[in-house]
């Protein structure tokens, strides 16, 4: 799966995904794009502070009649804060933790930021056409657009194309000197195209980080079931089994409770390898996982010991509960429909219990009932011995 993965960021391209991330992907990308936006909500408003102080002064100094563009600028200022303030507190009032926490209405509120960034530089651009003659303010919205904002390729497209159309049809009616229009034409048109392959350097750049971390996620999830698992059988491992067993032989120490460990072993499994073959042997230990993970409670503890030996912890189960769970899971793995693994295949299993809470340390409580399997194996096997 993991070099598939790898294949497929090879050939990605601006619409194509792995399969298993068309539904992940969106709610990252979501997510990572609102709370870039939440940075420049405030960056604005810092920025548009001080500059309603300086539209203050200028309507001190008269400027606004003289030159109505000071004017449009101020309006802009105090609408840009007020927006940011609203997005601010509708993310404030949607508190989004997570991916999983996106839906619909903050894609929506994501979205309706942006187009709010392009056409506020747009009118800014077109407002001081009555007072310096630049676009600086478009030109900046642009690129802060496309450097913060991941967006697929024909999202992009409209995003950046529909504004700059609109500056342009405003500035054709605004503009009276034609080399300069044609210039903004230029730049304008040149800003757009530049914007776009900024966009797609960015979007396609962490998609692939999305997935190399995704590739890392599962390694070490794999690896995580690896350190606790048996990889024939899916039962815990010996080592996580006795970090399991400490565990729960404190637990019942401290509280008083109850504790029964059994230990177990297939009968004759030697002679089921050497009569059937390993690959049936190893059925067998997986038929049987699956036949002790079916007749224990959610709370009890099952792992593969080592070879053909199993460990079942039993919490707050006494000696008495546990020897019924125990013959219940003996009758049922000897009166398995074995025929279905190999033709003339019979199995059983014997069990040794114990729930000594009386021994120093968890080790001993396991040994001893390492000794009461070692009695059912001498008495004649297929039993349980406590």
């Amino acid at each position: 799966m993991i070099n598939r993965i790898r294949d497929s960021i090879r050939r990605i391209d601006f619409g194509r995904l792995p399969r298993e991330y068309r539904e992940v992907l969106p709610k990252d990308i979501n997510f990572t794009n609102i709370n870039r936006e939440k940075i420049f909500a405030v960056m604005i408003i810092v920025v548009n502070l001080p500059l309603v102080f300086v539209d203050y002064f200028n309507w001190e100094k008269a400027y606004w009649s003289s030159m109505p563009g000071y004017r449009y600028l101020c309006y802009l200022h105090l609408i840009a804060i007020a927006a940011m303030l609203l997005f601010l507190l509708a993310i404030r009032f949607n508190k989004i933790d997570s991916p999983d926490d996106i839906s619909p209405h903050h894609r929506a509120l994501s979205a309706g930021l942006v187009l709010f960034l392009l056409v506020w530089s747009s009118a800014v651009s077109i407002a001081d056409q009555f007072i310096h003659k630049d676009i600086t303010a478009f030109i900046v919205g642009m690129f802060a657009v496309a450097g913060a904002y991941l967006m697929s390729a024909r999202l992009a497209l409209a995003v950046f194309v529909v504004p700059s159309a609109v500056l342009l049809y405003a500035l054709d009616y605004l503009q009276t000197d034609p080399h300069r229009l044609k210039g903004y034409c230029i730049n304008i048109a040149a800003v757009a195209a530049i914007a776009w392959g900024l966009s797609r350097i960015f979007y396609m750049q962490y998609i692939r980080d999305f997935i190399n971390r995704k590739i890392i996620d599962s390694q070490k999830d794999i690896l995580a079931r690896q350190s606790k698992e048996d990889f024939l059988t899916g039962l815990f491992n010996r080592r996580y089994l006795e970090l399991l067993l400490s565990q729960e032989f404190a637990r019942a120490r401290r509280y008083n409770l109850k504790l029964s460990v059994a230990m177990a072993d297939i009968d004759h499994f030697k002679i089921i390898n050497d009569t059937f073959s390993h690959q049936i042997g190893d059925e067998v230990l997986r038929v049987i996982a699956q036949l002790f993970r079916q007749s224990i409670r959610s709370f009890d503890i099952i792992a593969r010991y080592g070879g053909e030996e199993f460990v079942l912890i039993l919490p707050e189960t006494d000696i008495d509960e546990a020897v019924m769970v125990c013959e219940r899971i003996r009758k049922t793995i000897e009166g398995h429909d074995w025929a279905a693994v190999a033709r003339g295949l019979s199995v059983t299993i014997s069990f040794g219990i114990t729930d000594d809470m009386s021994r120093e340390n968890y080790e001993k409580l396991l040994s001893l009932a390492d000794v009461r399997l070692y009695e059912a194996k001498n008495g004649g096997r297929n039993q349980v011995r406590f």
